[in-house]
């Protein structure tokens, strides 16, 4: 008896060391015994716990089917839920068993939890980290493997939000419990890919890098780097309505027909603005470099944001005429001559119908006011030269998005602080505060340093083939459903949309005819030889060296934008909206500067050359689609 009884104490010194949480009941499942470190993880005292009853505490999964099982004298696995006497709840995985303390008779149950945390205060170092990046299986045996995976899922389980990422970590880590090494150490490199912050961040595959062009990877390098933070928007339900204010737009004000005021010459250019080769310089000629208050009275009346917005013409006009004179009309390229171009853009891809049965009329507005404004006082240099010269912009945006959040920015501050031109004055408070989200995610959404993340996205869920357990699209049986047919539903596949939309709009310049392709060349190249000049004169760090005036291949910058950013987005974006005009001039275009590059014809004053002499005249717009 003496030897029994001190072998019962050695084992409950033993279980009072160990670091996983014990528990032993009595037949009936009230609490007959807690180690200590039940005692550290829950806070309770043994007063508190024993001979009361274990569902009190222990909150099991199904305790019907688990005491079933005990009393089969079988094991049984799984996880449960401790109420901690400070009324959290931890998540544990058990292992509940049968337990004979002498005869062949159960006496007992034991329920041995593994702990989440190191009760002992050993030092971290002293046992392999858990799930902080790859643990070496090699150095712990498969029993240890399965040890670490269950207390990694505790963690998880144990967490106060539940977030989509930390569901799928967790099934992972169940998938690897009955894997065999090499399924384990493929799954762990999962997850540690998993656990990096931006997913959707893609990285140029070095095996693709022409290494031996230094034009292309300086503009590359240039245009997808110091990314800024995520940002998401915000969209009302489906079933909404935009709601403007009780009074109709226009009250009190006379319609005025803007279309009076222009020229026949103007008037008839206009017309063609709703084709792929409408001629935006032609626009800017007959305007004297004001293309923007034009080219937006005409696309925002024939969308009817005044209607939309609730406001009327008048204050529409004083609104294009504020944005337009915050644009520089000194810069080569990022003038509102551009933003024009973005806005028919924009327009061009609206007209769609796939885009016509997704997007809303508020989303129209939402979609045309961001391409307007999305480069708003542009000063003709990028993010990394404000950076570098410790611009007062860099300094107020913390060196994170600076343009875009100016341009974001000034929109909105321009548009409310004057009552004559708030176009937003008319909507209800909680629609305004949509529209805002919106734009301003559409505007951040044309940084370039962001581009690969909304290219991915965008190709993964819009995409997305179609299985015959999709509902019905359009009233199509699913057999009868294609991938062309196959619709975004939800609110964040709708802003993917819009994104990759105002994004396409942003770069359409290699899609456009040859000649305005070439225009558009040749201007931001003028643009960052600027940049460079200013940069080498102020002792600044050069962004982009080999954008220099005297010896930059503009063929080889335009081949290698369109190579890793223009074509593969395009391709993508047409095979959602149906657009073959794009894919035509786009792979004619660069066709054409493969050839130019091979014949030598690569300088800035060879381009401009060929601009007045081999080039054909662009059309005033030939009427294609």
């Amino acid at each position: 008896m003496r030897s029994m009884l001190a072998q019962q104490d050695a084992v409950l010194a033993a279980l009072d060391k160990t670091k996983d949480l014990v528990i032993i009941t009595d037949l009936k499942h009230n609490i007959q015994y807690m180690n200590k470190s039940g005692s550290v993880i829950l806070g309770y005292g043994a007063e508190d716990v024993i001979n009361k009853p274990l569902a009190v505490f222990h909150q099991l999964c199904d305790i019907d089917q688990i005491t079933k099982k005990l009393e089969k004298n079988i094991e049984w696995d799984g996880k449960v839920s401790w109420k901690c006497k400070s009324g959290e709840h931890v998540y544990l995985h058990c292992r509940a068993s049968p337990f004979r303390s002498f005869g062949k008779e159960t006496t007992n149950y034991i329920y041995i939890q593994e702990s989440i945390v190191d009760v002992h205060g050993f030092p971290r170092g002293s046992v392999p980290s858990i799930r902080k990046g790859s643990y070496d299986l090699k150095s712990i045996n498969s029993d240890g493997a399965q040890s670490a995976r269950r207390q990694s899922l505790a963690k998880l389980h144990n967490l106060p939000l539940e977030a989509p990422i930390t569901k799928v970590i967790s099934l992972i880590c169940t998938a690897q419990e009955n894997s065999n090494d090499q399924v384990v150490q493929i799954l762990d490199k999962v997850v540690d890919i998993l656990r990096v912050t931006e997913l959707y961040s893609s990285h140029l595959k070095t095996e693709n890098i022409k290494y031996d062009d230094p034009v292309t990877s300086d503009l590359i390098g240039a245009l997808i780097t110091q990314g800024p933070v995520h940002v998401t928007s915000t969209r009302r339900s489906s079933n909404d309505s935009a709601t403007v204010k009780s009074q109709p737009y226009g009250l009190g004000v006379a319609k005025m027909n803007f279309m009076t005021s222009v020229t026949p010459q103007i008037k008839e250019l206009l017309d063609m603005s709703l084709y792929w080769d409408f001629n935006v310089f032609k626009l800017e000629e007959l305007t004297m470099k004001r293309p923007l208050v034009h080219l937006g009275m005409n696309l925002l009346t024939h969308f009817e944001v005044h209607k939309t917005l609730g406001c009327d013409e008048r204050t529409l006009h004083a609104w294009l005429t504020v944005i337009e004179g915050h644009y520089h009309a000194k810069n080569t390229y990022h003038n509102s001559t551009h933003a024009a171009d973005v806005l028919q853009a924009t327009a061009m891809f609206l007209e769609k119908d796939r885009i016509k049965r997704l997007l809303d009329q508020l989303d129209e507005a939402c979609c045309l006011i961001a391409a307007i404004t999305h480069d708003i006082d542009h000063p003709g240099k990028s993010s990394a030269f404000l950076c570098n010269s410790k611009n007062d912009l860099a300094i107020l945006y913390n060196d994170i998005s600076v343009l875009e959040s100016h341009h974001a920015a000034l929109t909105f501050k321009l548009t409310t602080k004057d009552e004559r031109l708030n176009i937003f004055k008319g909507l209800e408070k909680d629609t305004y505060k949509v529209v805002r989200q919106n734009i301003i995610d559409m505007i951040l959404a044309t940084e370039m340093t962001k581009h690969f993340e909304h290219l991915a996205k965008f190709v993964s869920v819009c995409n997305k083939p179609s299985t015959l357990d999709e509902a019905p699209v359009d009233g199509l049986t699913p057999s009868e459903v294609s991938p062309e047919t196959i619709m975004p539903t939800s609110a964040e596949e709708i802003n993917l949309v819009k994104r990759m939309l105002i994004k396409c709009a942003d770069v359409s310049n290699p899609t456009r005819p040859l000649k305005m392709c070439v225009e558009w060349a040749k201007r931001i190249a003028e643009e960052y030889f600027n940049q460079t000049d200013e940069e080498k004169l102020n002792h600044l760090p050069v962004v982009m060296p080999m954008f220099d005036r005297a010896s930059c291949s503009i063929p080889k910058s335009q081949i290698g934008f369109m190579d890793y950013i223009i074509n593969d987005m395009f391709e993508t974006w047409d095979s959602f909206i149906d657009m073959p005009e794009m894919l035509y001039y786009m792979r004619s275009n660069y066709q054409y500067w493969k050839d130019l590059e091979e014949k030598g014809t690569i300088s800035f004053n060879d381009i401009c050359k060929i601009m007045t002499t081999t080039l054909p005249k662009i059309p005033e717009s030939s009427g294609n689609h």
